[in-house]
């Protein structure tokens, strides 16, 4: 057996595993059977003896009890637990292999460890991985026939490889753009962590950002169609009802469902309209942000969620890394909703923050006035600080920061400002969203991180909803250069690899069939999705197959059987009565009763005495055989 083709199936083997632990998702204690990949590998190259029988069925044995005991117990996972049982698997094997199909397990074992893989992370290192398991899996399928044919001391299988490789690569990347995209994950949920966020749900604790303020995760990318000035502030959800501890969501909900490709909130002139499109990382809440005021929203999904204070609920995109555009104007946000009372509510014990309200403003004050006298009292009087301690037993955390430790972060100055306002009789409301981000000048883009996460201030000012802001700036720091060009790889590799959408398929079909029009290419739920993909993929997977073989038709037995087969065509074309069942003999005979010219049965007993008697073929035989068929073709 060639020294290549081991050290190929070895690379396979640790490609595999490889793809499993980048994931970061094992178990350490699990992956440490991993360590046998290394002398397994070793005693296999070197050529040593396989390990006995008896003890490769005490050890699959033995892994099959721990991999229950993994998937129920230990990472009560079953779906881990099939991962854990490759890696397992894949080290057994390094000690068993002896016949050509104990190779093909490992190869086969090793593209399920990336099937697996490509569940639990999206990275580009997995990428990387993929494509170098994709040439390698390629050369040793190739080199497998080779070994077969005991051929591989006079063939030239480079060639073959290097083709064949391109037109994997080529098919993958056809497939990859043409096959429907559908809802739904192939394991029936998603192994993708997705990132924790505060101030996104129904109730939010009071304190709850202070956690994830000092969090540089990337939560989203964000490209803008036109020149828009700072400050940005990407808005997410509103909270109305406040109990001293924490802020809840009670407003009303309604459905919306797409008007074409768009989800309308309210009509609007698409010129005037500020464009972004955003790359969300997957998160665990279902809320769409965007600039204020969001007026359309173009994504995947069917239908979508808003309340009256148009926050954006999008359950489609929860947990998945997820794109879509959001359209937004800079018009006046009318107040619209009936129930203003709600925007009032006050809980118990609010004598000290009322008594506050008063001495800020005076009796003549405009709502406008008054609202801006809270905000620039807070800014001046207040110090921003992540550290803020517990208050006091008895003491609620918006007394303690109002009249004791006079320091906080955004979430107390909003919730001071709003009670505030609302004892002056102005209706107001807490907006949870992210503020600013960084630019990346690489990508022409925007980051914005956990540590952007922000709450603000809405009030009533004459009929309109307007914005305030009284937490005091604080200074963003600086990302490296080098930093900001790996995440604009990272970006493109996110937005074109691993969010790669229906949208971006029918742009790519209207580029291609331009001037003409095409036919809106369907969304799809899981089931009938899947039924599409069997559509698709099997007459394209039969076309790959029919590809490669045809390209290894003459290549893969060597130059002696290749022109063989090609005059065994030619035979059956000029009305021989030949199968791929026919023998050399046979062959001869068909020739000679279709009147072929040439020294059809000279060729052909060259063929047999090398192909059959074990004979090596020299260079001037080769240039013989091959004048033979030209001969016989002319």
């Amino acid at each position: 057996m060639p020294q290549i083709y081991k050290f190929l199936t070895a690379l396979l083997a640790f490609t595999g595993c490889i793809s499993l632990v980048i994931t970061g998702e094992m178990n350490p204690f699990m992956m440490i059977t991993g360590i046998g990949l290394f002398p397994g590998y070793y005693r296999f190259l070197k050529g040593m003896e396989p390990a006995p029988k008896w003890a490769v069925s005490s050890f699959s044995f033995l892994t099959l009890i721990v991999f229950f005991f993994d998937s129920f117990v230990i990472s009560n996972d079953s779906f881990l637990g099939v991962a854990h049982l490759t890696i397992t698997f894949q080290v057994i094997k390094s000690f068993d292999l002896k016949e050509p199909w104990d190779h093909l397990q490992v190869y086969f074992m090793a593209l399920l460890q990336l099937i697996v893989a490509s569940e639990l992370t999206n990275s580009i290192a997995f990428g990387i991985i993929f494509l170098l398991f994709l040439v390698a899996f390629v050369s040793a399928m190739v080199l497998s026939h080779f070994v077969k044919e005991g051929t591989t001391e006079t063939v030239r299988f480079s060639t073959p490889v290097f083709a064949i490789s391109l037109l994997a690569l080529f098919f993958t990347f056809l497939f990859f753009v043409s096959l429907p995209r559908v809802s739904g994950q192939i394991w029936g949920k998603s192994h993708i962590k997705s990132i924790r966020t505060v101030g996104f749900s129904e109730r939010v604790d009071f304190g709850s950002f202070g956690d994830i303020k000092a969090d540089p995760t990337v939560i989203m990318r964000v490209e803008l169609s036109d020149a828009v000035e700072r400050p940005y502030y990407w808005r997410g959800m509103t909270l109305n009802y406040f109990d001293r501890t924490s802020w809840a969501n009670t407003l009303e909900k309604d459905r919306i469902y797409k008007d074409g490709e768009l989800f309308v909130i309210r009509s609007f002139r698409r010129e005037d309209a500020i464009g972004q499109k955003i790359y969300l990382e997957p998160m665990d809440n279902d809320v769409l942000f965007g600039m204020s005021d969001i007026v359309a929203i173009e994504s995947a999904g069917y239908s979508m969620i808003t309340d009256s204070a148009r926050s954006l609920f999008l359950p489609y995109k929860k947990g998945k890394r997820f794109n879509y555009l959001a359209y937004s104007t800079s018009d006046a946000n009318s107040v619209t909703e009936n129930n203003m009372q709600r925007y009032l509510q006050l809980p118990p014990g609010m004598e000290g923050i009322s008594r506050l309200a008063k001495d800020i403003n005076d009796l003549g004050d405009s709502t406008d006035q008054k609202a801006r006298k809270i905000e620039q009292y807070l800014m001046r009087n207040y110090s921003y600080s992540l550290s803020v301690p517990q208050p006091p037993e008895g003491m609620s955390p918006i007394d303690d920061f109002l009249f004791n430790t006079r320091k906080g972060y955004c979430e107390h100055y909003a919730t001071a400002m709003v009670l505030m306002l609302r004892i002056s009789g102005i209706p107001a409301r807490i907006v949870t969203g992210f503020f600013g981000g960084e630019t990346n000048d690489y990508g022409q883009y925007i980051i914005v991180r956990q540590s952007n996460a922000h709450s603000w201030v809405e009030a009533d000012i004459d009929g309109i909803w307007k914005r305030f802001d009284p937490t005091p700036p604080v200074s963003e720091g600086v990302t490296s250069g080098i930093s900001l060009f790996l995440d604009m790889i990272r970006m493109k590799w996110g937005r074109y690899i691993v969010a790669f959408s229906l949208f971006d398929q029918r742009e790519i079909a209207r580029f291609i069939s331009f001037p003409f029009q095409i036919p809106s290419m369907p969304e799809m739920k899981s089931l009938r999705g899947m039924v599409l993909v069997i559509v698709f993929a099997l007459p394209a997977g039969l076309i790959l197959v029919w590809v490669i073989m045809k390209s290894l038709r003459w290549t893969r037995y060597g130059l002696v059987t290749g022109y063989y087969l090609r005059v065994r065509d030619l035979v059956r074309k000029r009305g021989g009565k030949i199968t791929s069942f026919s023998t050399p003999a046979e062959v001869k005979s068909e020739a000679a009763k279709t009147g072929m010219r040439g020294r059809v049965s000279e060729f052909i007993n060259i063929y047999e005495e090398h192909r059959f008697g074990g004979k090596s073929m020299t260079e001037e035989a080769r240039a013989n055989y091959k004048e033979l068929f030209r001969e016989i073709n002319h």
